[in-house]
C-alpha cells in the first residue's frame, strides 16, 4: 500500500525552514551596523590610489549618551564612513587603533573615512574622551575571530 503524496508538502516544509531561521535571526539581539556600501571612484581617477576596493558608510547623531547608533562594524581591509551629525557643540572623535583624534563639527555632518586595519577585535569610539560607542574589526567572512 502506498500512502498518497500531497502535492506542497515539500514547499511546506521549506516555509517553516525559512520562518524558523527568520525568526532565529530575530532574536539575534541588538546587531551592529555595518553600514551602507558606497562606489569608490573609478580605478583611473587621481583619487583612487589607495581607497580599497569597498566602502561602507554609515551615520549616528551625537546624543547626551554618546552615540545613536552606538555599535558599529566593518571588514578588515574595508573603507569605512562613518558621519556624524553635529550637535551644536563642537566635538573630538577618536576610534582607539583605527582614527586618531578628530574634530567633529557643531552644525552640519563631519565624515571620518578610514580603512579597517588591525586584528579582529572591538575599538572603543572615544566622544570627548569618554567611550561613546563601538567598532567591531571583523575577518573578511564578517566574523571577529574570538
Amino acid at each position: 500500500m502506498t500512502m498518497p503524496m500531497w502535492p506542497g508538502r515539500s514547499a511546506l516544509r521549506r516555509a517553516a525552514a525559512v520562518a524558523v531561521v527568520v525568526l532565529a535571526l530575530a532574536g539575534c539581539g541588538d546587531l551592529p551596523d555595518t553600514g551602507t556600501e558606497v562606489t569608490p571612484p573609478v580605478p583611473l581617477s587621481p583619487t583612487a590610489g589607495e581607497i580599497p576596493e569597498q566602502t561602507f558608510q554609515a551615520t549616528a547623531a551625537i546624543t547626551d549618551a554618546g552615540l545613536d547608533p552606538d555599535r558599529f562594524a566593518g571588514r578588515i581591509g574595508d573603507a569605512f564612513e562613518l558621519v556624524i551629525e553635529g550637535d551644536g557643540t563642537e566635538h573630538t572623535l577618536l576610534i582607539e587603533e583605527l582614527v586618531a583624534e578628530t574634530p567633529i563639527a557643531a552644525e552640519g555632518s563631519t565624515t571620518v573615512a578610514f580603512t579597517i586595519v588591525g586584528e579582529p577585535g572591538i575599538s572603543d569610539i572615544l566622544l570627548d574622551g569618554e567611550v561613546a560607542g563601538q567598532f567591531e574589526r571583523q575577518l573578511p567572512g564578517g566574523l571577529t575571530g574570538t
